[in-house]
């Protein structure tokens, strides 16, 4: 395969941007590739390594493969346009210019095409260092160059299954993608409709219903079974009704998706290849969390994330306690915002929630009667006291918080609002991460500590305070996914509740 060529009226400009000067793009890579061109065919004694010394530049076998490799970059999410080689004059500056593309290949492939804070200041997660040149001295040595520049991409299983979906979803796309079907009236179990067969086709177009497509416009027992597991892996309340919230999503187009599963696949390469034997993964944007064990999921459950408005930050950290019987000391913009109306409204709010109120933030013993504070002369620039809530069945951490400290105060904890769990969008907390089954995954990393899971109950019981240290910290991953594949292959897709999807969208030109 040879290379796809610039115009000719472009390729002098083209091959000193990309062999002579450092680049000006928009990569903060780019800045270097001059440098790491000029290093690796040094260390080459100056030889050419992709290209036959003949004239007009021809490439030799090995950069057919990497140009192959270059031309087939959206298969891994990419687009081909961003590693054109321009049309060269000599064998030389085709052998170079063969190089850059590569690096800017390898180091897109591995380490993203953006830096998640460029595209979003409240992203907290970083690309990963790339060594380019021992990235290009590997492909170079390699005796099937494009082989090995596929498994270079990031080792994530998620990545890998997600890097399928966008083959098959645009052999979807080559072939005419799917229907819609017309908004109306919900259509429910037993029903007769014309649009009943809308839905059939639809469903089939991505497999959910598997059986022949049935001439009848009759909402059988076999559909509702395929409009139920739709409804589940798109994040719907799976109750078999199509209404409107399930219309909306049966009609997002393939062209949509896939560039849903490109955004998705741009933030595995910011997230670490290895995220650890045993982890806690929590996708905020799938509302789910899962502990897993020696590289098996052992626990999943359910989580309620910030509000879009306090919206629960992307980081990874490691879980290094866990905190029993905690009390709750609010935070000063919570207890502004949040609990200032409630005490101005009802005199006894404090009291009756088990809150204790504390003259400044130094002084323990400084506890005051929250009777005799005007509370109408305090407010935002001028709310000289301390909010803290006792232990208890009212108290917002619930029984267990797992602490990972962090510059944004955030973590896990148990609830005693349990109700929510139940809402199939769950943006309700002031940004920490409330989870459904706290005490099963606090039994859970005690017992892979080596410590005994059951004094949990005596500790609970005790209904002190207690702090319990990890001796080996668990990796814990804050991450944003609108689409992936779980262990079982089920395709998963769901709303950009936090708007992060169009951010990164805009960024990549999509």
């Amino acid at each position: 395969m040879i290379p796809r060529f610039l115009s000719a009226g472009r390729a002098i400009v083209a091959t000193l941007l990309l062999v002579l000067l450092p680049a000006t793009g928009a990569r903060s890579q780019d800045l270097d590739t001059a440098l790491i061109v000029a290093a690796f065919h040094a260390a080459h004694g100056d030889a050419l390594v992709w290209a036959e010394d003949r004239t007009p530049p021809t490439l030799n076998v090995r950069g057919q493969a990497v140009a192959q490799a270059l031309h087939d970059a959206a298969r891994e999410g990419l687009s081909p346009d961003d590693y054109v080689v321009p049309e060269t004059a000599t064998p030389r500056h085709l052998d170079r210019a063969i190089t850059a593309a590569l690096i800017n290949y390898l180091v897109d492939l591995q380490a993203g095409r953006v830096a998640p804070q460029r595209v979003d200041p409240d992203l907290f997660v970083f690309r990963r260092d790339v060594d380019a040149q021992a990235l290009l001295e590997t492909v170079a040595a390699a005796s099937d160059p494009v082989r090995t520049i596929s498994d270079l991409a990031p080792a994530n299983p998620i990545y890998r299954r997600l890097r399928r979906l966008l083959a098959e979803y645009r052999t979807v796309e080559g072939a005419g993608g799917w229907n819609a079907v017309a908004v109306g009236d919900t259509l429910k179990p037993g029903m007769t409709d014309p649009r009943v067969g809308a839905v059939r086709r639809r469903l089939a177009a991505t497999r959910d219903l598997t059986l022949p497509e049935q001439p009848t416009d009759s909402y059988d027992p076999t559909l509702e079974i395929a409009v139920r597991a739709f409804q589940r892996r798109h994040g719907l309340t799976p109750d078999g009704a199509i209404g409107k919230r399930t219309i909306a999503a049966l009609n997002v187009t393939v062209e949509e998706r896939i560039r849903q599963i490109i955004l998705n696949m741009e933030r595995f390469r910011w997230i670490p290849d290895d995220l650890g034997d045993d982890h806690v993964f929590v996708n905020l944007a799938g509302f789910v969390l899962d502990y897993v064990r020696k590289g098996s999921t052992a626990l999943t459950m359910r989580v309620i994330v910030g509000r879009q408005y306090r919206e629960t930050p992307t980081f990874s950290d490691r879980i290094r306690y866990l905190e029993f019987n905690p009390t709750w000391t609010v935070p000063p913009k919570i207890a502004i915002e949040d609990l200032l109306p409630k005490i101005r409204k009802d005199p006894h709010y404090l009291a009756a929630g088990d809150y204790e109120v504390f003259r400044g933030w130094q002084d323990t013993s400084a506890k005051l009667d929250p009777a005799s504070i005007d509370w109408s002369t305090v407010g935002k620039g001028h709310f000289p006291y301390r909010l803290r809530q006792r232990p208890g069945k009212k108290n917002a951490l619930g029984q267990v918080k797992f602490m990972f400290p962090n510059q944004f105060d955030v973590y896990l904890h148990d609830t005693p609002a349990r109700n929510l769990f139940h809402r199939p969008v769950r943006t309700f907390s002031s940004g920490c991460i409330r989870l459904e089954k706290p005490l099963a995954l606090a039994e859970a990393l005690l017992q892979a500590d080596g410590q005994n899971p059951d004094r949990v109950a005596t500790i609970l019981e005790s209904e002190e305070t207690t702090r319990v240290n990890l001796a080996k910290p668990v990796p814990v991953h804050l991450a944003y996914l609108t689409a992936w594949i779980g262990e079982g292959g089920t395709v998963e897709f769901r709303d950009d509740v936090y708007g992060r999807d169009a951010l990164l969208a805009n960024a990549l030109g999509l």
